[in-house]
């Protein structure tokens, strides 16, 4: 008896449920067929859905038409020959059991769900957002693309309308749509923002040979089209790589032990340099930063930046409100970085300070002899003489960053304390003894050339115009 217990139970669950089914379609059969005589319904019930200037139009007649009296039975058992409220009544009673709109739709207007899907195929879009595209080599620089609204049809609140029309309204209608509204997240008129130029500075490279040029455009070259995001830190190292005749820089003069020597990558620091002041101008933090032994004649005091691969770099974090765009160029003698960003409320401005807490004489020039006329294209003699390295004062200096709100001050940030080496100079003097000029012999007017014709023998007027230019 207990081996059979669940089958009962199996048995009396199928019969619960189809029990169940029976009662809903008797529900449904019920609430259709009470309402009157068959013949009565016949009636074509006309929508039409406007959106713009498009038009989407249903009607039942072909459900209506009907005269096979055993499928118009079955029609109206679907509810689908009521009046049109009797189907407004249907369209919310299986909704109300859990159906969803579209479901209801297609119960009781057999075709409206095509209808409905029409419409949201020619109404429903995403929205697009606004976007910006940063082309540093092409001007204006910044291209934007607008936003778009998408729309979307809530079935939910157009059947809604489908119901309150069916039982207020004739047996033909017009419901307007109106699509919801979805909003892009980015629009042009915040985009647009970024293209304020937040800082400018270049530096004058005139004088430098065509190794040091090519290094400083190679360099300052990696920064153009960057992006600075918000909070991020960044690393001119990290971005230029290593200064090696392999990526591309090429030999020329670089500080090392206080003196000017030739080796790969001279002419970076004008570069890391240049992008300093840009970022210091725009408002970015500075997190690393050196300064040269020798002072720098392409900047002001206090506002170099030294690198050398893997000791010293040039470090950053844009820790403003804004991201930023880095637009880099050479042209001519100049190198130059241009910081792109939303502006400050207030809009302030940045202005770069030196103050000169000390000078330093320079020591005695060293004096080199030129006996094996190495300097010969300079000096020959010993009364020359020419500077191949020119004497340098040295100075103790701090650098200041001061902020403005319009003409009023509002912040002075010390940067740093610098100290700049005093350098002597490199004199170069000729070694040989400049020769005694020759005698010159003295010129004899010309009157007293003829005078002497007249008077003197022709041997003797002879050996005189040797020395007499006619």
């Amino acid at each position: 008896m207990r081996k059979l217990m669940p089958i009962y139970i199996c048995v009396l669950a199928i019969f619960s449920l189809f029990f169940s089914a029976f009662l809903f379609a008797l529900s449904i059969d019920f609430c259709c067929t009470t309402s009157r005589p068959c013949a009565a319904s016949e009636q074509v019930i006309s929508m039409r859905f406007c959106y713009n200037d498009m038009v989407f139009t249903y009607n039942t007649a072909h459900l209506d038409n009907i005269d096979n009296f055993y499928l118009r039975s079955i029609a109206q058992k679907n509810g689908r020959l009521g009046t049109s409220a009797e189907r407004a009544d249907l369209l919310e009673r299986i909704i109300k059991l859990g159906f969803s709109p579209e479901d209801a739709c297609q119960y009781v207007f057999k075709g409206l769900e095509k209808v409905i899907a029409d419409m949201q195929q020619k109404i429903d879009c995403e929205p697009v957002d606004a976007e910006l595209t940063f082309k540093p080599n092409v001007a204006p620089y910044f291209f934007f693309k607008h936003e778009k609204i998408g729309y979307k049809l809530n079935i939910a609140t157009l059947v809604n309308e489908i119901i309150s029309s069916l039982r207020t309204s004739s047996n033909s209608f017009t419901i307007n749509l109106a699509p919801k509204k979805l909003e892009p997240t980015v629009f042009y008129d915040d985009l647009k923002k970024y293209a304020n130029l937040r800082s400018s500075f270049f530096t004058s490279f005139n004088g430098s040979n065509a190794n040091r040029k090519h290094n400083i455009a190679l360099a300052i070259g990696k920064f153009n089209g960057l992006v600075l995001d918000i909070g991020k830190e960044y690393s001119f190292n990290q971005t230029t790589g290593r200064r090696t005749e392999a990526n591309g820089y090429r030999p020329a003069n670089i500080i090392v032990d206080k003196k000017y020597v030739e080796g790969y990558g001279g002419g970076v620091c004008q570069a890391s340099t240049t992008l300093y002041n840009a970022l210091l101008l725009s408002g970015n933090d500075i997190r690393e930063v050196h300064s040269h032994s020798l002072a720098s004649s392409y900047v002001n005091l206090g506002f170099d930046a030294m690198v050398n691969y893997g000791t010293s770099d040039l470090r950053w974090i844009n820790n403003t409100s804004t991201k930023m765009f880095v637009r880099t160029y050479v042209s001519g003698n100049k190198v130059g970085v241009q910081i792109y960003g939303k502006p400050d409320d207030k809009k302030y401005t940045y202005k770069r300070v030196t103050e000169i807490e000390e000078e330093i004489a320079p020591p005695a020039d060293e004096i080199i002899i030129d006996e094996k006329g190495d300097y010969s294209n300079l000096v020959n003699y010993t009364d020359e003489s020419a500077y191949i390295t020119a004497a340098h004062k040295g100075y103790k200096v701090r650098a200041i960053l001061e902020k403005y709100d319009g003409d009023n001050l509002v912040e002075r940030k010390f940067l740093r304390r610098v100290s700049y080496n005093a350098t002597k100079g490199v004199k170069v003097v000729g070694a040989k003894e400049r020769p005694e000029p020759e005698p010159e012999t003295p010129e004899i007017p010309a009157d007293e050339v003829e005078n002497i014709n007249g008077n003197l023998s022709e041997s003797t007027i002879e050996f005189w115009k040797k020395f007499t230019y006619y």
